[in-house]
């Protein structure tokens, strides 16, 4: 792994969630187990359906989250998410289901990727770490269900 990418989670670190619960011991055994990638205005993540594998923490851009809806070709846009989000999350809870929705690069956007692989490596070599990455990624899932409860919610 080069120093850039090493540079670039701890200038971002604040901001990246989940990275803030580590401490500086527990970052410098993670970060080799993660990458960067960039992806061009308009690259397509994945589609819905596509098999799961990773998260993608966002270190700059903005992504669009959609989701098929009944009438062919139709999506509703789920989310807009910018630097210090992340997508992809439920692949790491459930990996052998395929992913929910289809995230679109609304603007030139660069990830952070942690593969399911990756983090089954970390959980076997770093439980104490493994723990707290899965216990912020259940926070988060758990404020976006809170969410999506409330906006279905004022429909009705």
């Amino acid at each position: 792994m080069g120093t850039g990418l090493r540079e670039l989670i701890y200038a971002s670190r604040n901001e990246l969630i989940l990275f803030h619960l580590l401490k500086e011991d527990e970052m410098e055994k993670v970060v080799p187990f993660l990458e960067a990638v960039d992806y061009p205005k308009g690259a397509i993540l994945f589609n819905e359906g596509d098999p799961g594998g990773f998260v993608g923490f966002i270190s700059y851009g903005l992504l669009e989250v959609k989701k098929q809806t009944e009438f062919k070709d139709r999506q509703i846009v789920v989310a807009i998410l910018g630097k210090g989000s992340f997508v992809g999350e439920l692949s790491l809870i459930d990996p052998n289901q395929p992913r929910s929705t289809t995230v679109v690069a609304l603007e030139n956007s660069e990830l952070i990727i942690l593969q399911y692989q990756a983090l089954e490596t970390i959980i076997n070599e770093y439980p104490h770490i493994a723990i707290k990455i899965l216990k912020g990624l259940n926070q988060i899932i758990s404020i976006r269900l809170r969410k999506a409860v409330e906006r279905l919610s004022s429909v009705f």
